[in-house]
């Protein structure tokens, strides 16, 4: 028993600061489901051209699929319709910034925090807005 408790206070701390697991592979399965998706997400977008909604949805499929491009083109055809979309602003925001279009990627990140009442969201759009702007 002693042993058993030695180890479970040995080993326990070690385990809360493991680096977490790398995120799974996307499975061939998985990304031709999200290509089909993605394909029938642009053909409604051309039905419908002025739902935000489809444009967002449309462009967190390209943003799995890692398809930055097209998920930015979706994301600022989602905000361009509606300004006020906090999720496409937060998508565009990471986008830009990975990118390294720094301005552009604050006024996302401003524009996310104004917009959105989710509190995690505006955490992240804070800080993400306080390291871009350091010298």
């Amino acid at each position: 028993m002693k042993t058993l408790l030695a180890a479970v206070l040995f080993f326990a701390p070690a385990l809360l600061w493991a680096e977490p697991p790398p995120p799974p592979k996307t499975t061939p399965e998985v990304r031709a489901r999200l290509q089909v998706e993605a394909a029938a997400l642009e053909k409604q977008a051309l039905a419908s051209p002025n739902d935000p909604e489809l444009f967002t949805r449309l462009g967190f499929t390209y943003a799995r699929l890692d398809q930055a491009d097209d998920a930015q083109r979706a994301f600022e055809n989602a905000v361009r319709l509606d300004s006020k979309k906090a999720p496409a602003w937060y998508m565009l925001g990471l986008i830009y910034e990975k990118k390294g279009l720094k301005e552009q990627a604050i006024a996302a990140w401003k524009a996310c925090l104004a917009n959105t009442q989710d509190q995690r969201a505006r955490d992240t759009a804070a800080r993400h807005i306080h390291h871009l702007s350091q010298p």
